[in-house]
């Protein structure tokens, strides 16, 4: 009895520790979170930006090297400006759109390691302001059929 009480603890424990060390893989929707964070710390404006709720991600790309170089996600994307100033977690309830706010469309290199997979390594993000007429294409909703027509 007492070994097989050994062996169920033992087991459960491998299981706990196992589960512990499983790492969560970094995805785009992780990409665009850390770029939107590492431009809302680098940027000049004052409001924050947070990705629009709908197609926030314009296009993405992976270069997985077989070399153990780390793995780089490359994203298109867009941001709207908030009412929250930046000092403020734009992820919160009350960071609304502002009415009429800024508009920006960015890409991003975001880095992964092996290592530690779960967790960017680096971040480069550059964004440029959207005028009038462009913001309309890009609030458009996305064809049903992308990526797969071009």
């Amino acid at each position: 009895m007492r070994t097989c009480l050994k062996a169920l603890l033992l087991a459960g424990l491998a299981c706990l520790l196992t589960a512990a060390l499983a790492k969560k893989s970094f995805n785009f929707m992780d990409a665009l979170s850390v770029s939107t964070v590492h431009y809302n710390r680098g940027s000049e404006e004052k409001n924050a930006f947070k990705p629009p709720e709908n197609n926030p991600l314009r296009g993405m790309d992976i270069v997985i090297p077989g070399d153990g170089s780390p793995t780089e996600m490359k994203i298109k994307f867009t941001l709207k400006e908030t009412v929250c100033p930046k000092t403020e977690d734009y992820k919160k309830a009350e960071c609304v759109y502002k009415e009429n706010g800024l508009m920006k469309k960015c890409s991003s290199t975001v880095t992964v390691v092996k290592k530690r997979p779960s967790e960017a390594n680096s971040v480069e993000v550059t964004c440029e302001h959207v005028g009038p007429e462009e913001r309309k294409e890009l609030e458009k909703p996305k064809n049903p059929w992308w990526p797969f027509r071009r």
